[in-house]
């Protein structure tokens, strides 16, 4: 039998063991707030200035100048009259530079250097902040028809899911019981806003993904104050982490609840989607210093 001593080592031990969990894993959740429902962060974005984003592509991660811009996107909510809010993002992307460093150069040439390839969402959002109803989809620049498509319908507290795709397996439905005013977003849609924020807070969201024709649920997590390079200033961020089955990827959201930088993980690339400053002209394809 263990001696005393062991015994009150043993106690400790155990003590502080269980008090870290608490405080990693318990108080959080119940001293920093609920974290960002759909409605707070529609009713931030509803009627502000249309956000726009450089699209860039770290050749190597570690080095910061290694960064090349492939695409643009931008990001708006508008307010209707009856409470409505639609929230709408539109990204396009350079299929030849997306791609450089992983074709073969006579591959590259087979690429038209101007071939845009598109993604656009649309969110609708009823006046009690619940997601009624959203659409994604993938298109080349100039055509109507989608290459890929996801529909989304609120009915009776179920979303319902319809995928549509060139291929069989890209057709589908899908259901998943609806949270109140729970957040449901396209993986290439950066939200403009996330209000609220407070190092601790966890939440779930779902993600649909308009090249996988699924809806995925990401377990969300503020993870830490870090400080960013953003408008040719140091800023002071909130990183909120996005884990998934497969990938990572990260948010930096600034104390007033405005998004300045977005990860997106694709199979083989890693994209990054810096908010542009108002002042920077929309046809900008600099990356921002």
């Amino acid at each position: 039998m263990p001696s005393r001593l062991v015994c009150v080592a043993i106690l400790l031990y155990w003590l502080v063991a269980a008090v870290g969990l608490v405080s990693r894993d318990l108080i959080p959740e119940l001293t920093v707030g609920p974290p960002p429902d759909l409605r707070t962060i529609a009713r931030a974005a509803e009627d502000a200035t249309p956000a726009r984003w450089n699209i860039l592509v770290a050749d190597r991660p570690h080095d910061p100048d290694s960064k090349r811009s492939v695409g643009q996107a931008t990001t708006e909510s508008r307010r209707s009259s009856d409470g409505w809010i639609e929230m709408t993002s539109k990204v396009a992307f350079d299929s030849g530079r997306l791609l450089v460093g992983f074709l073969k150069s006579s591959a590259q040439d087979d690429l038209s250097a101007d071939q845009k390839i598109e993604f656009d969402s649309v969110y609708h959002v009823d006046p009690s902040g619940n997601l009624r109803s959203f659409r994604a989809d993938i298109r080349l620049a100039g055509q109507d028809a989608a290459l890929w498509r996801i529909d989304g319908m609120l009915k009776n507290r179920v979303m319902e899911v319809v995928s549509q795709g060139p291929i069989a397996g890209l057709n589908r439905t899908m259901s998943f019981p609806y949270a109140d005013r729970g957040v449901v977003q396209s993986q290439f849609g950066p939200l403009d806003r996330l209000p609220g924020l407070a190092v601790g807070q966890r939440w779930d969201e779902r993600v649909a993904n308009p090249l996988t024709g699924q809806v995925e649920t990401i377990r969300v997590e503020v993870a830490r104050k870090v400080v960013i390079h953003w408008d040719l200033s140091p800023v002071t961020t909130l990183e909120v982490v996005h884990r998934s089955k497969a990938v990572t990827a990260r948010t930096w959201v600034r104390g007033d609840g405005l998004v300045l930088r977005q990860e997106v993980a694709l199979p083989m690339l890693r994209l990054l989607l810096e908010r542009l400053p108002e002042r920077v002209p929309t046809n900008s394809t600099e990356s921002p210093r």
